[in-house]
């Protein structure tokens, strides 16, 4: 849902990028005297016991913004995902806390090794070569229009290397795994168990379920609970779909005269392997390019939908007497415009016929009748928003007659659950006995009437084989194995779908001469994982020890308890 949601909004920076910039948080405005006095003397927080001034904060900001940039392809946009996970906010902490390790180590960054990640940042995916024409664009037409300037731009990239060097000097525990250490770790991961198993499924047993009436009953009155209707609510809504602004979009496309190039700049700046089919596939510039203007096309048309929706609940605030649910009905069919009640949804279910984003029901249910309008309209996947709280619908318990089938369905499988794990810890006991007389696996399980399969040999690090494909229960069934030793019977294990027992035959071990072809590759690997463990262990450790407080951090958390 999100990535439907940020696809419509994200080309809202392409079309009117020249016109909005995103404010830095409202308490760092240089313009609001309230939280920042005229001669800029309230710091921005502390770390590590030291204030943090307005302009480090600034800065640190402006190269979170690059930072998203570089990251998405897109500068950081007013839309739902950006609002709710504050990727800026976060990144605008972690790099303050960084710049102020980088100085702490006192870690310098040459000329040159700026220039060299200028150069890769702006290279061509296909010859690999530095594209000039891309980057004076950058400087000369991007970053101004974001009211960046082109040192604001070095600044970043001079500290992208030194954090890079930073992250080489805290990972360096992580490189320090010797051959030998690989080398064991290899044999384990790669050593193969050959067992069979013997499965007691549920679905083997529904037919010897007893459906009785009573018991059904009984079964309805103990888990009452999980048949009880949590609270609903329904909400009267009029949508402003974006296809009805869709020849409004046209016609600003066909005058613009530098539509194509920026379309191709934005095909060239996401890359060619971006741009594939369902089948993963990679499309032709032509289809790629259709679908870049595709996109232009619901962005223009999101900004009109989004902006007579905005005019409609303007109307709707002002008008006079008590605020109602029915105000909006009445509006929408004066001005001609078709009003939907919605079907009841869950606080935490997506309202059915609506395309919102999923924290769409949780505000709806923040409000009442008496309060019954959010603050402002829901994009949604296809259209715009403008909703209102109707009614609340109290949870409640339906009768047994009314939802008898559904109680029936849950009865017979919770019982031949039941009554698969009876026949395999039944089974279980004939296996011991079985074992102790000198009985083989294979004989046993025979004369008991089960068949036993026989698993494809699987590694600890393997997530199925052929034979478990359609099972929920491999990790399960590779847990006993490894912890039996060759020609070892495990004890019956439940599962969801009943429970299982695996008899070892033997295992395999891996060959001196893979393991002589492979170590060197996956000693690589291993030291890259070993190594990114050993920075985040650090950064969790050393982030905390700086104790970094922003004067917008009590704001933040009066917001979430709201």
């Amino acid at each position: 849902m999100f990535q439907n949601i940020r696809r419509h909004q994200k080309w809202l920076w392409i079309v009117i990028s020249g016109l909005v910039i995103i404010s830095f948080v409202w308490y760092f405005n240089p313009n609001n005297q309230q939280g920042v006095s005229a001669g800029g003397d309230v710091p921005a927080g502390t770390i590590n016991g030291r204030p943090i001034s307005l302009g480090e904060y600034r800065d640190a900001y402006e190269e979170a913004t690059l930072r998203y940039l570089f990251s998405y392809g897109e500068w950081p946009g007013n839309d739902e995902m950006t609002r709710s996970m504050r990727p800026v906010e976060r990144e605008t902490r972690t790099r303050l806390f960084l710049k102020e390790k980088v100085k702490e180590m006192d870690i310098k960054v040459s000329d040159d090794a700026v220039a060299q990640w200028i150069a890769q940042a702006f290279r061509d995916r296909e010859t690999q070569t530095f594209r000039k024409a891309s980057y004076d664009n950058f400087v000369k037409e991007v970053l101004p229009r974001r009211g960046l300037e082109v040192r604001d731009f070095e600044r970043f990239a001079r500290n992208e290397v030194a954090f890079q060097h930073l992250i080489t000097l805290a990972s360096l525990p992580g490189r320090m795994i010797t051959p030998q250490a690989a080398e064991v770790r290899y044999r384990e991961e790669h050593e193969k168990v050959e067992a069979q198993a013997v499965f007691f499924s549920a679905s083997n047993f529904v037919s010897k379920v007893n459906i009785d009436p009573g018991a059904i009953a009984t079964f309805y009155t103990n888990n009452a609970s999980a048949y009880r209707i949590p609270d609903r609510i329904q909400v009267s809504y009029v949508t402003f779909d974006l296809t009805n602004y869709f020849a409004q979009a046209e016609q600003r496309m066909n005058s613009e005269t530098n539509l194509s190039q920026r379309i191709d700049q934005i095909y060239t700046q996401r890359g060619t392997n971006y741009f594939v089919d369902t089948n993963g596939m990679m499309l032709s510039p032509e289809v790629a390019k259709a679908q870049i203007r595709d996109e232009v096309r619901e962005a223009y048309a999101l900004i009109d939908a989004r902006a007579q929706a905005n005019k409609f609940m303007e109307e709707l605030l002002e008008l006079p007497g008590p605020r109602q649910a029915a105000n909006l009905e009445n509006l929408a069919a004066a001005r001609g415009i078709t009003s939907k009640l919605s079907q009841p949804f869950t606080e935490f279910e997506q309202p059915p016929g609506m395309k919102v984003v999923d924290t769409f029901s949780r505000m709806m249910f923040r409000l009442s009748e008496a309060d019954p309008f959010p603050d402002e309209p829901t994009i949604g996947e296809d259209a715009v928003y403008v909703a209102a709280f109707k009614k609340r619908i109290p949870s409640e318990l339906p009768s047994l007659d009314s939802i008898r089938a559904k109680v029936t369905d849950d009865y017979q499988r919770q019982q031949s659950q039941t009554l698969a794990r009876l026949a395999g810890n039944a089974f279980h006991n004939t296996l011991t006995n079985g074992l102790a007389q000198g009985k083989s696996f294979a004989e046993i399980t025979r004369e008991a009437g089960y068949t036993p399969l026989a698993l494809t040999p699987f590694t600890q690090t393997d997530r199925t084989i052929p034979e478990m494909e359609a099972r929920q229960d491999f990790a399960s069934v590779k847990n006993v194995a490894f912890a039996l030793g060759e020609n070892q019977t495990s004890g019956f294990t439940t599962t969801r779908d009943g429970g299982f027992i695996v008899h070892v035959n033997r295992f395999l071990k891996v060959d001196d001469a893979t393991v002589k072809a492979e170590l060197a590759s996956y000693m690589e690997t291993l030291r890259r994982g070993e190594s990114s463990d050993a920075f985040n262990d650090w950064f969790r450790k050393e982030m905390a020890s700086a104790n970094l407080v922003l004067a917008t951090d009590k704001e933040d958390a009066a917001a979430m308890e709201q």
